[in-house]
Parts: structure tokens; C-alpha cells; sequence
């Protein structure tokens, strides 16, 4: 009898402990930061302070720029592995390196390279500048 006893507190531990794992598998899944294949939200560059970029994956893929009083609208797609192409008045097919683990990218505009982080995960669209 004795033996059944520690088998039971036994068994009984080890579903516990299992249990206790996948609990924390799932939650901590949910806090981590996942890596987006695809740009989408809203960017800012801390060398152009009134500069952001919007990616409205939802609405067609469509791109939003804003610079103080400048506004320009396209639309951007996915090219291959971290790439992204922009189209717009301002930028003809220019290529946006994308690094999804730090939500940042680089991109290359009036000759000069500039990173951009992610401000927010949704897209910031400016209503008044359209």
C-alpha cells in the first residue's frame, strides 16, 4: 500500500508540473514580441523628427508619408525575404529593408540612409493632410 501511495504523489506531481509548463509555454507566448514578415502600422526616425510612415496593411497595402507640411500616398508591397518596394509620387519602387524581430527598417531617400522604429502597431493616418 505504501508503494501505491508515493506512485500516486508521484503521478500526482508530475501532472502538475506538466500542467504548470504549458501554462507558462502559453502565456509567455503571448507576451513575446512575434516577428511580422510584413510592415504594417506606424514608423517614426529619430534623425527626422516630424517624419512617419504609415503601413495600412487592411486598406490595400496602402502607404502614407508625412514630413511637417508634406503628405505623400502609395502603396508598398512585399518583395523578397526582408525587402518591401515603395510606389508613390515621392518614392518610385524604393527598396525598404525590413528587420520584423526590431520592428525597424531602413530605407534610402534624398541619397542619405535612415532607420525607422515602429511607433504603433496600427496604422496613424492623418485625415486633414488628404
Amino acid at each position: 500500500m505504501k508503494v501505491n501511495k508515493k506512485s500516486l504523489v508521484g503521478l500526482l506531481s508530475f501532472i502538475f508540473i506538466c500542467i504548470t509548463g504549458i501554462f507558462l509555454i502559453r502565456i509567455l507566448s503571448l507576451y513575446s514580441v512575434k516577428e511580422s514578415p510584413i510592415l504594417q502600422g506606424t514608423y517614426t526616425c529619430d534623425e527626422l523628427p516630424f517624419a512617419s510612415m504609415v503601413f495600412d496593411l487592411n486598406n490595400n497595402y496602402t502607404f502614407y508619408y508625412y514630413d511637417y507640411d508634406e503628405m505623400d500616398k502609395g502603396t508598398y508591397s512585399k518583395g523578397t525575404d526582408n525587402e518591401h518596394f515603395i510606389n508613390s509620387s515621392k518614392f518610385q519602387n524604393t527598396k525598404v529593408l525590413y528587420n520584423g524581430k526590431k520592428q525597424t527598417f531602413i530605407i534610402k531617400m534624398d541619397g542619405e540612409t535612415y532607420l525607422f522604429k515602429q511607433l504603433d502597431r496600427l496604422p496613424i493616418i492623418n485625415s486633414e493632410a488628404e
